[in-house]
């Protein structure tokens, strides 16, 4: 047995494929490679992640950009956990709500913005737009100006050069981190149409941190602390475990802030559009969704996070129900399994197991989600409980701790475009060519 195979349909992004294949085949648990097992019930993933004890294989190397472990990489618990301290009060709804403007002007206001002149500018009040680049434009403002202090405009006035940019940056990152697993000169020539785009990004961090360590001086030497930016760069800056009184260094600072841009956009932003486009193939949900917006909030209101929270479910289960359908996060992830093994159902996992977990089947699992394969955001509403077996964010401690703030953009966007526009897909779409809808 190999993991030759795993390590190549990685490459090929057929993560998701494999997962569902060998589970149709094996079951919830199988073997897939040496001293390698897969786990697909949500309940045994989530019993097995929530394991403190347990840790990130090797595999999450790749994903180190700068060669600095990040949040996400650490394989050894105990730094993770200091990390964890140092960052995680940053991250939650309290703290983030200091940055509710921001994200709010570069979020829905800037989107709306954009569409309202559009609108306007159209002789019948209809407008044709891509949704999928706006989101991911917005996405990408609204994590540069909070990671790097700096304050970023293309969606409303049509510059998408940064955008692009930092769009190459991400395939850049992406393609390395599946290349890693070839030899290393092959991956030298497969990145080099990218890696300039990479660099620069490098150095636009490095010169956003040393921006920032001359302005926290200077707000000191004239008795302005108070006036430090609120910020996530300033939140790196600040991060102390409580525990170890540690503080980050330049470098790891560095290091979570290009993970951030890696982590933070993209994901976000096609959560959204997905959302919006299977709500425009079920109309019935599309109703509902309209329906539950519009009678609580007047046209000229901007919804907020807490007010979508606190008013509106059924919007809130159409995100669920599509990172359940289509995670933008899957595949099959690796954990190690801890000191002295585990019991998985009746299989005894020795200790140093790689435990895959098969998200792309987890959310999927007949046993929990009644027609798995059809969109019906009702699920959430009739069991609560369900909310808790979605495993896109991960689980146990190792949650991605960008949660609050990604469910911060998609509540907010999402929220106020349907109260505001009417969607559908158009009546000719084969100018957008054949895969539009794939």
């Amino acid at each position: 047995m190999t993991t030759k195979r795993v390590e190549l349909l990685t490459i090929a992004g057929k993560m998701a494929h494999l997962g569902r294949w060998d589970y149709d085949k094996y079951g919830d648990i199988y073997l897939c490679g040496p001293n390698a097992v897969a786990l697909c019930d949500p309940a045994d993933i989530r019993a097995f992640m929530g394991n403190s004890a347990v840790g990130k294989a090797n595999y999450y190397r790749i994903l180190e950009f700068t060669e600095i472990e990040t949040t996400v990489t650490f394989r050894d618990n105990e730094p993770a956990g200091i990390r964890h301290r140092q960052i995680g009060p940053y991250f939650k709804p309290t703290h983030l709500a200091r940055m509710e403007k921001t994200i709010m002007s570069l979020g829905i206001e800037t989107i709306k913005e954009k569409w309202d002149k559009l609108i306007d500018a159209s002789p019948d009040g209809v407008a044709e737009v891509n949704y999928c680049n706006d989101f991911l434009i917005s996405a990408f403002g609204i994590i540069s100006t909070l990671v790097y202090g700096k304050r970023v405009k293309e969606l409303s006035n049509a510059d998408t050069k940064t955008a692009e940019w930092i769009d190459m940056t991400m395939m850049y990152l992406s393609v390395r981190a599946m290349f890693l697993l070839l030899p290393p000169f092959i991956m030298k020539v497969l990145l080099s149409p990218w890696e300039h785009y990479y660099h620069t990004l490098s150095n636009y961090i490095h010169e956003a941190i040393k921006t920032r360590t001359e302005l926290i001086a200077q707000l000191k030497r004239e008795g302005r602390e108070k006036d430090k930016p609120v910020d996530m760069l300033q939140a790196l800056f600040e991060a102390e475990d409580p525990e170890t009184k540690e503080q980050m260094t330049r470098k790891q600072i560095h290091g979570e802030c290009m993970l951030m841009m890696h982590a933070g956009s993209d994901t976000t932003s096609h959560t959204i559009a997905w959302t919006v486009h299977l709500l425009t193939l079920y109309p019935k949900h599309y109703k509902r969704a309209v329906t539950e917006v519009r009678s609580k909030f007047m046209p000229d209101h901007i919804i907020t996070y807490k007010e979508c929270r606190a008013q509106l479910p059924f919007i809130e289960a159409c995100i669920y129900e599509s990172l359940r359908l289509i995670p933008v996060t899957g595949g099959l992830l690796p954990r190690v399994v801890p000191k002295g093994g585990l019991m998985i159902k009746d299989y005894y996992l020795p200790e140093g197991t790689i435990a895959f977990v098969n998200t792309a089947v987890a959310n999927h699992h007949k046993t929990y989600w009644e027609n798995p394969h059809e969109y019906d955001p009702t699920r959430f509403l009739d069991n609560k409980e369900l909310q808790h077996f979605i495993l896109t964010f991960s689980h146990g401690r190792r949650t991605c701790p960008g949660k609050s703030l990604a469910w911060w953009e998609m509540l907010t966007i999402l929220s106020n475009i349907i109260k505001d526009y009417d969607f559908e897909i158009p009546s000719d779409i084969l100018h957008l060519g054949p895969n539009v809808l794939n």
